[in-house]
């Protein structure tokens, strides 16, 4: 494990005092923490090995058009929201969509078979850490794995959307526990 030490001098001229001057010692100290523990992540030989199966499966799942094997990818219930975009649901609050086996098969399967998702899933032959990044609970504990996606690139009009998937081991495999987007 790597350490990072910083030493930050800051001479008070007056026109900062000491207690802005923490504030400031703070707040770098916890930018450099996080993006030191990110870089640092690692994960057991074992969960490499059902994360490169689960990316196996999943791209031939959407590749193959099989949505009963993507269903088996999934953890129901799970919320989505790109998934508010389906024009064809009949309870829609425009903020995020709880996604069941029931409503997944009827509709929400499609998005997996969207290009931005399919090209992202498509460009890498098997799991890469480096395309995985660490998610984190409530309480600040690693609780599985994200990647993202380009739903819709930016532009000089608009600055885009991200969807990320979130991928938790569940009952020994890596399943699907969300899909969220920035904006």
């Amino acid at each position: 494990m790597h350490s990072v030490r910083l030493i930050v001098i800051v001479q008070c001229d007056g026109k900062f005092n000491s207690f802005m001057t923490r504030i400031l010692i703070l707040l770098i100290a916890t930018i450099i923490s996080v993006a030191v523990s990110g870089q640092n992540a690692t994960i057991s030989s074992q969960d490499s090995v059902m994360l490169d199966k689960f990316w196996t499966e999943l791209k031939v799942a959407i590749n193959t058009n099989d949505k009963a094997k993507l269903a088996t990818l999934c953890d129901f219930s799970f919320y989505c929201r790109p998934c508010i975009d389906d024009t064809t649901l009949k309870k829609n609050n425009h903020v995020t969509i709880k996604v069941t086996k029931a409503l997944f098969y009827e509709s929400q399967y499609k998005l997996f078979y969207d290009k931005p998702f399919k090209d992202k899933v498509n460009s890498y032959d098997s799991f890469k850490l480096s395309f995985f990044y660490p998610a984190y609970d409530d309480n600040g504990r690693q609780s599985g794995f994200s990647f993202s996606y380009a739903i819709l690139a930016p532009s000089e009009r608009y600055e885009g959307i991200q969807g990320f998937v979130y991928v938790d081991k569940v009952k020994g495999q890596y399943k699907i526990t969300g899909i969220d987007t920035v904006p």
